[in-house]
């Protein structure tokens, strides 16, 4: 087995010095070292939303840089620096013979000068070409340079996170002064950052980066560059991380550039160090004035509560999201309402607060196709009590106190009463409930308990999650994720990165139409929780939510075929705010906001066939003909088409006892006009509040006005 092992290292290390004299005829001779080009990130309707890269870097001699960071970064990144020629072939015999042996990848393939030749000189892409292109280079870089030339520009080049490119600015990033002023132990915390700088980033996760400080100590101390008692000291040493003074206030969408940065290097095969300050030109999903209009909207909605005190003024805040409900497209994100070096935290991706309410899609969603209700399937509002077991119960409360007897289901979603939706839970099971939240995007952790038919979740739902979810419904029954980018091009303008569009059918075309009828409801029923904000905005629909003590209010909503979004507002400690709900708050702003946004995609739409060749195209899926048969809501409800809300001939206007449910009576103390389709409208008049022995006899219902 030996043999084998040493024959098949060596058949590769002929065929590599083969590839090596191969390909030193097509690659260039390095020339000098400059900085990356920034990178630019665009929004879909080709505004400039950020550079960045271009202002973190000040470049420093190798004089200038303490010999602990010499040897810091040495010892964790290529301790045999000093003896290899650009490549280390000990390094890699190594690795191969781990690999073959099957004991795993040997950390440290790559020497400093190969990092060097890939980050300055390459491409991002991953082939064994470039990997050959980046051993000559290292070689040739090894015959121009010297080998504290080849340290110096590595470290100058190299990004720490945070926005900091080279060693000067990850010193006054992360400690406030001059490289030249570190320390052994602020030496040995900056030396191991490169291995993940967004993730090992002082600001973000400080244990981390102490924990991969105190390695690259012990690599120093193995490597005789310091004694274990200096290695000792600084592991005791607490750092004293002073707060970014880097942000994207810059950015004319500073929570969304984030966001986009984060999900390439996450989704992307793209070093952090290239997507940072690389060169790139990264094409994003949003659109410009779909964000302005966001953030205003936002902004105005918060500042209205805090005024009128409804939420506190130093903790009051709110999140927006919205999505093309087509192609999964991000097309605005505000995150909160005052971005800055204090407050990069995204609301809109990384918050999870309780949903309330509006949770309870999942559960009906479930009971329309598992058990094929629809929108006049009578469900229970009266108390019950629940067994937890162990001796424990629960009795579900509505919001408002009041116990009504049986309802419609599209009643009981457009009141959002509680007690029905808990009854649907426990009837459709709510390990169905927890299948179909997982099928339309949400990741949440949830646990089989009741409670989560009325939102009561272990940790809470991110905003986008739930801007997701509810574009089913208006698409036709199918998931899209969501996505910020649209393509990347280097600095030569090769695509780098491209991303697809991931769509999947999850629901049956009957169930999106039935529960597309009962988000209306919320909207245009006068019992519903939005109706007095929403119903005179064409083609709404969505969903309140407002959780325990109005700590959290949602309302996410869409308008079919074309957008969904999703609002929060709350306090960011969990105070309760006062008279706050998901159908005043947030579907003012959610009206403020997608009564441009739908005005922006209209006009967006059909300016798409004139799009200049020059432009960056986005890929969407064939628009269908308003003629054409559909599977979304748009094919068969006339509620889709804008300013028609008239209901259809079969539908009938019955008054209704708000308490009861059942027809009122002129004894009645609080009533509305309730629409049915004919035929399934109450029979018998309010048993609470009509004089006891009096029998009265049902009216016959007749069509609304037209």
């Amino acid at each position: 087995m030996q043999f084998g092992v040493v024959l098949i290292i060596a058949i590769g290390i002929g065929a590599t010095i083969g590839a090596f004299i191969s390909a030193s005829q097509h690659v260039p001779i390095a020339g000098e070292y400059t900085p990356p080009e920034a990178t630019k990130i665009y929004s879909s309707d080709n505004v400039l939303l950020a550079t960045v890269g271009s202002v973190n870097r000040q470049y420093v001699k190798i004089d200038q840089i303490p010999q602990h960071l010499k040897d810091a970064t040495i010892a964790i990144e290529d301790h045999r620096f000093y003896e290899h020629s650009g490549i280390d072939l000990r390094s890699i015999a190594r690795a191969a013979v781990k690999d073959i042996t099957g004991f795993g990848w040997e950390q440290g393939g790559s020497t400093i000068t190969q990092q060097l030749a890939k980050n300055v000189y390459l491409s991002p892409e991953q082939s064994i070409t470039r990997k050959i292109r980046e051993a000559v280079l290292a070689v040739l870089l090894e015959q121009k340079y010297t080998k504290d030339k080849i340290l110096e520009l590595y470290l100058n080049q190299v990004f720490y996170g945070s926005g900091a490119h080279g060693v000067e600015a990850a010193a006054r990033t992360y400690f406030g002064k001059s490289v030249s002023q570190l320390d052994l132990a602020e030496c040995a915390l900056i030396a191991g950052l490169p291995k993940a700088p967004s993730k090992l980033s002082p600001h973000k996760n400080l244990e981390g980066a102490i924990r991969r400080r105190n390695l690259v100590l012990d690599r120093m101390v193995e490597f005789g560059m310091i004694t274990p008692a200096e290695a000792e000291q600084a592991k005791a040493e607490k750092p004293q991380i002073v707060k970014t003074t880097i942000s994207n206030n810059n950015s004319l969408a500073p929570y969304f550039t984030d966001y986009v940065k984060n999900y390439l290097a996450s989704n992307s095969q793209l070093s952090e160090d290239l997507i940072s300050g690389g060169g790139l030109r990264i094409y994003t999903t949003l659109n410009y004035q779909m964000q302005k209009a966001a953030e205003k909207a936002l902004v105005d909605g918060v500042n209205r509560a805090k005024r009128a005190g409804q939420i506190r003024k130093s903790e009051g805040n709110g999140a927006l999201v919205c999505i093309d409900v087509e192609t999964g497209y991000v097309r605005a994100m505000v995150g909160g309402t005052n971005y800055g070096p204090n407050d990069m935290f995204n609301r809109a991706v990384q918050a999870k607060r309780q949903p309330g309410s509006a949770f309870k899609a999942f559960v009906y969603t479930a009971a329309v196709e598992i058990l094929g209700w629809d929108e006049n399937h009578i469900v229970k509002g009266g108390r019950f009590t629940y067994d937890l077991g162990n001796g424990r119960k629960w009795s579900p409360r509505n919001y408002d106190g009041r116990y009504p007897g049986a309802m419609t289901l599209k009643q009981a979603v457009a009141r959002s009463v509680n007690v029905p939706a808990v009854r649907t839970a426990l009837e459709v099971g709510l390990e169905n409930v927890i299948t179909y939240a997982r099928m339309l995007g949400i990741t949440a952790e949830i646990e089989p308990y009741p409670a989560l038919a009325i939102g009561g979740l272990k940790y809470g739902v991110r905003p986008i999650e739930m801007a997701a979810a509810y574009a089913v419904f208006a698409n036709g029954g199918y998931y899209v994720k969501p996505t910020p980018i649209i393509r990347v091009l280097d600095k030569d303008g090769n695509v780098v990165y491209e991303q697809p569009i991931e769509r999947k059918q999850v629901l049956q075309e009957r169930t999106v139409k039935v529960m597309d009828k009962l988000f209306r409801a919320v909207v245009a029923s006068p019992s519903g929780t939005a109706y007095r904000t929403l119903h005179n905005f064409p083609g709404a629909r969505g969903k309140t939510g407002t959780t325990n003590n109005d700590v959290d209010a949602w309302f996410i909503g869409y308008v079919p075929g074309k957008l969904a979004t999703a609002v929060w507002v709350g306090n960011e400690r969990g105070h309760p705010m006062k008279n706050v709900y998901g159908g005043s708050v947030c579907s003012v702003i959610w009206r403020d906001f997608m009564s441009k946004a739908i005005s922006i995609y209209s006009e967006t739409q059909k300016n798409h066939s004139a799009t200049s060749e020059t432009e960056i195209k986005e890929r969407k899926p064939e628009t269908r003909k308003p003629q054409e048969t559909s599977n979304t809501p748009d094919s068969t409800s006339n509620e889709q088409t804008p300013n028609t809300n008239e209901p259809a001939a079969s539908v009938v206007r019955v008054r209704i006892c708000d308490e009861s449910q059942l027809l009122a009576t002129r004894w009645c103390k609080s009533t509305h006009i309730e629409e049915f389709a004919a035929g399934t409208e109450p029979h018998e008049y309010c048993t609470i509040h009509k004089p006891e022995g009096l029998r009265l006899t049902p009216p016959t219902p007749t069509p609304p006005d037209r």
